[in-house]
């Protein structure tokens, strides 16, 4: 095994935790809009179901982090084992929870 394996594996973990950073921060900007828009309004309660959203990007955003140093940490152990094998599954599940997220947000702020 190269180093060079290593620092992909690497540029790739850092890649999981720069989605995730954008989903955390595209989340803070959904809640701090539906709030400013409430205090544009100058409406005592916020009713707005923005921040709900808000919320649920920024649980994705960490959860995406996760699952990137768990994929590191997977694959590192089977670069040091030199035995290799795509996680074919663990990512086809990830991606459809994902999308089933990403489906269900769509449906509902329509």
């Amino acid at each position: 095994m190269a180093p060079s394996d290593h620092f992909a594996n690497e540029r790739t973990f850092l890649a999981w935790v720069r989605t995730g950073i954008a989903l955390i921060g595209f989340g803070f900007v959904i809640a701090k809009f539906a709030i400013f828009i409430s205090i544009l309004k100058n409406e005592k309660s916020l009713s707005s179901s923005s921040v709900t959203y808000g919320e649920i990007m920024i649980i994705m955003g960490g959860i995406v982090i996760a699952y990137g140093l768990f994929t590191y940490i997977r694959n590192e152990k089977m670069l040091k084992e030199n035995s290799y094998t795509p996680a074919l599954l663990p990512n086809t599940l990830f991606v459809a929870i994902i999308l089933i997220i990403a489906l269900v947000l769509a449906l509902l702020i329509i």
